[in-house]
């Protein structure tokens, strides 16, 4: 054999044990990293400013539709109130519409309606009242309390406790808006009734002064409708207030003879 072959068989063996010698290291680091124990994210505490990551781990128990329903949350880097705009803010509105709040469009900007919204949310999950996504209101978003209605086929439902209007569909609750009904002196009546007058977008109050819009009358001179001031506590002379952006839906699911449950 001549000895340019020779010094090639050579160099060709020794590329050979290299690269041997490589693919074993390879599989003994990657057989040890299987070993290694995970840290425990229970060991580490919660602050503010990791709260997206906190609400993203909690979601990973949950089944598949439910981890898709929750997705639009991940964003809770700052607190989010009126005024503000950005991504985080049309991630917060795509989540309340997607759990039945009114939020109106998914605009990116926190105006009156997402205010709104996140008001009927705190009520509903025993927050408070302040129109804030806070620390606390974006970690329930990512665990809703859920609530249901309590009578069967299409009418609205009051919740005078919670103060918030259901609107119901077959049994389900399609959209859950904030309320104020009748401040002390002035209560809404509780009970069963059926919707008997519906004058059209404005109705002047004589008795108490001032435009009513959108007003659906369920018993006597006592209706739901849209109002320009919607606090978040019983504040009207026995009427159910509803923000104005919300009032011609809520008129528009209370036809003539439907019922209305209040409790």
């Amino acid at each position: 054999m001549q000895p340019g072959k020779k010094t090639a068989i050579k160099a060709l063996l020794l590329i050979l044990v290299v690269a041997l010698a490589l693919a074993t290291t390879v599989a003994v680091v990657l057989l040890s990293s299987e070993q290694l124990p995970l840290p425990s994210a229970d060991k580490s505490p919660v602050k503010a400013d990791n709260l997206a990551t906190v609400i993203t781990q909690s979601l990973a128990g949950q089944s598949s539709a439910q981890a898709v329903q929750a997705k639009p949350i991940l964003v809770a880097q700052r607190t989010l109130r009126r005024g503000m705009r950005g991504t985080d803010v049309s991630q917060l509105q795509a989540r309340l519409t997607s759990l039945g709040y009114s939020p109106g469009p998914v605009d990116g900007y926190f105006g009156m309606q997402t205010y709104y919204a996140v008001v009927a949310f705190q009520k509903v999950n025993g927050l408070s009242r302040d129109g804030v996504a806070g620390p606390k209101t974006l970690a329930a978003l990512a665990r809703p309390v859920s609530i249901g209605a309590r009578f069967g086929g299409s009418h609205i439902e009051i919740n005078k406790a919670r103060q918030v209007l259901l609107v119901v569909k077959n049994g389900k609750v399609v959209k859950i808006i904030t309320t104020s009904t009748g401040r002390r002196g002035y209560t809404t009546p509780s009970g069963t009734f059926r919707v008997y007058y519906k004058p059209g977008y404005r109705y002047y109050s004589r008795a108490y002064g001032g435009w009513m819009i959108w007003s659906s009358f369920f018993y006597r001179g006592i209706a739901v409708h849209g109002y320009s001031s919607v606090p978040p506590y019983p504040a009207s002379h026995g009427c159910v207030r509803v923000p104005i952006p919300d009032s011609k839906y809520v008129y528009n699911n209370m036809p003539i003879g439907s019922f209305v449950y209040v409790y």
